[in-house]
């Protein structure tokens, strides 16, 4: 074999590795981004079954906000349907972004500050919906009670009203945190997976 063919052989073999190397690459960046899809796809099932019993939730004061008669029934029930529909919407759409990156387009700096901010994002959203979550609890007890029921129970006597806030809010509290907590750590997974491509 001459120097010329042997040069030849190797080049052939050094592109051919070069192109593996390559494959082998677009195989884990996809596999990379397959996983991280898996990990918000996750998260997007809890928080679209919860977006579907908000927007049912709104629906049900939509089709039965003329019986709430009075202003303070009537603003506590727009509150309530604002946070049905806002939250829920808010959340599926920070959702839909962190899906929506796109590894083999950007590169890896750009991937990893892309998701970053959108996982920032994402969690100020849960935030948010943490904080409020008590807002809409002390409202639907009064604002359903007048819809299906007639009764205002703004007007009447008694601690039932009040012993059912506490108890939503000493169940709803733990158990947000507790979302958050696990949202919190299935994206920061989802980000670690970004950081391995690194390596």
């Amino acid at each position: 074999m001459t120097l010329e063919e042997m040069q030849h052989v190797w080049s052939e073999m050094t592109e051919k590795i070069a192109e593996q190397e390559r494959l082998t690459d677009l195989l884990i960046i996809n596999m990379t981004e397959e996983k991280i899809k898996n990990k918000i796809s996750s998260i997007a099932r809890y928080e679209t079954l919860g977006a579907i019993v908000c927007f049912i939730g709104a629906l049900c004061i939509l089709l039965n906000i003329e019986r709430l008669d009075t202003w303070y029934l009537l603003t506590s029930g727009i509150v309530v349907l604002a946070y049905l529909i806002f939250i829920p919407l808010m959340v599926l759409k920070q959702i839909g972004q962190m899906k929506s990156i796109d590894l083999l387009k950007n590169s890896y700096k750009q991937s990893l500050i892309e998701f970053a901010s959108k996982r920032k994002r994402f969690l100020f959203w849960q935030r948010i919906a943490l904080f409020s979550n008590s807002v809409p609890i002390v409202l639907i007890l009064p604002v359903s009670s007048k819809m299906f029921k007639g009764n205002d129970l703004f007007l009447e006597q008694g601690a039932l009203w009040l012993w059912y806030v506490i108890a939503m809010l000493v169940i709803l509290i733990p158990f947000s945190y507790w979302g958050y907590r696990k949202y919190s750590r299935m994206t920061a997974s989802a980000e670690n997976l970004l950081k391995d491509l690194q390596s």
